[in-house]
């Protein structure tokens, strides 16, 4: 059985959150149409409302849980400057969340 860190078998849902992190960092004039308009950006793409907002809201403690890969959510805190310390300590918050796994 596939797994991920935090899924026996990552959602579809996982899958669209990574791949609209991997395509705003990796794919030329995507990330200047991100910062532009994260909602215009990921209008077509099949997330819930609350799983783009936990995108457009840099919500890394959210995405974690919804099965975002670390590298890609750190690459996704790189490309926005978003600080180091609060990278950390949004995981570190969701970690300590009763029913946590770790890993």
């Amino acid at each position: 059985m596939s797994r991920n860190w935090r899924q026996d078998m990552p959602t579809p849902q996982a899958y669209w959150m990574n791949r609209v992190l991997f395509d705003v960092h990796h794919q030329a004039s995507h990330l200047e149409r991100y910062k532009a308009s994260p909602d215009a950006y990921m209008q077509d793409v099949p997330l819930e409302p609350e799983l783009k907002a936990a995108i457009r809201d840099n919500d890394i403690g959210a995405m974690y849980l919804a099965g975002v890969n670390p590298y890609l959510l750190r690459a996704h805190c790189l490309g926005l400057h978003i600080p180091e310390r609060t990278f950390l300590e949004s995981l570190r918050a969701v970690g300590e969340q009763p029913g946590a796994a770790h890993g």
